[in-house]
């Protein structure tokens, strides 16, 4: 499995595979990582081509995987296959959205030993987090998924999370059990105010929003400063604690990928933070986003 140094410790940004994305990283000033969601109505093929293109504008990517969506073993060969020929080494391992399997996967536990020992195997694979559990999944078998997955994982990044005390929550106990993987923060990027409620709703991010409603009300749930520069403010404490060995941070944008970029320039030079500052080569190891799926 690979291996994370600090200079490596980078923000990341994910996308959606939709028209204008490549377009809009060919926007950015330097390389990024990137990661690339598999929407259940495009595919995993198209996450696969997404990739191709944003690699060939030089952004290290991660591609996400999602389990439900892959047929068989011939299927899942066949996608190593097309991230190779993409130049991506890095995957995030997830159950999926769709409601039923198109094959005999139906998580991430299932296919993740397969991925682990295929010829072909990524350089890292990462794994999903949940900080305020998930609605259809008791907290108890979430963390004996995360603790089975863990052994065969490299990074785990949370799910998308308003509330800075859950996360550190949820860290220290993870830790508390053994979970030793390297912890990326999912959140929120600099983006649009009722695009982030919309599609925080749409991924079931439903305890961060009753949250910030009992915070400030719904009016301050749409503020911007409420949702992007404050939970900044509020993790960026979390970030200097080495028992909770933080790896970084994982945007949302929701396809507003400059806006969020130019913005976390402004907050990681104002904190002086080196995750978010450098650039990410062909040949960097480190650990990428997620999205709201089922794990």
């Amino acid at each position: 499995m690979g291996e994370l140094t600090p200079a490596e410790d980078r923000a990341r940004f994910e996308v959606l595979p939709f028209p204008g994305i490549v377009e809009e990283a060919a926007r950015l000033p330097r390389p990024v990582r990137v990661t690339v969601t598999c929407s259940p109505k495009q595919g995993l093929d198209r996450a696969v081509e997404a990739a191709a293109a944003l690699r060939r504008l030089d952004h290290s990517v991660t591609v996400h995987v999602a389990a439900r969506m892959v047929r068989d073993r011939d299927h899942l060969g066949r996608l190593l296959a097309g991230l190779v020929d993409a130049r991506v080494d890095d995957v995030f391992l997830i159950g999926g959205d769709i409601e039923d399997p198109v094959g005999e996967y139906a998580s991430a536990v299932d296919l993740l030993p397969l991925v682990v020992d295929h010829a072909q195997r990524p350089g890292m694979i990462g794994i999903a987090g949940y900080p305020e559990g998930h609605p259809r999944i008791s907290e108890e078998d979430l963390d004996q998924a995360l603790r089975d997955k863990s052994r065969l994982a490299d990074y785990v990044v949370t799910q998308m999370c308003f509330d800075p005390d859950a996360l550190h929550t949820w860290i220290v106990r993870q830790r508390g059990q053994g979970m030793k993987l390297p912890v990326v923060i999912g959140m929120p990027g600099r983006v649009a105010r009722r695009k982030l409620l919309k599609m925080s709703a749409r991924i079931g991010v439903g305890p961060s929003i009753d949250f910030l409603r009992k915070q400030k009300g719904l009016r301050s749930l749409l503020s911007r400063r409420a949702t992007a520069d404050r939970l900044y403010d509020g993790i960026a404490p979390l970030l200097d604690d080495p028992d909770l060995a933080i790896a970084g941070l994982q945007y949302f944008t929701f396809n507003e990928l400059l806006q969020t970029w130019e913005w976390h320039q402004k907050k990681a030079s104002s904190g002086a933070r080196n995750f978010g500052t450098g650039e990410s080569g062909d040949d960097t190891k480190q650990p990428a986003g997620t999205a709201g799926c089922l794990r």
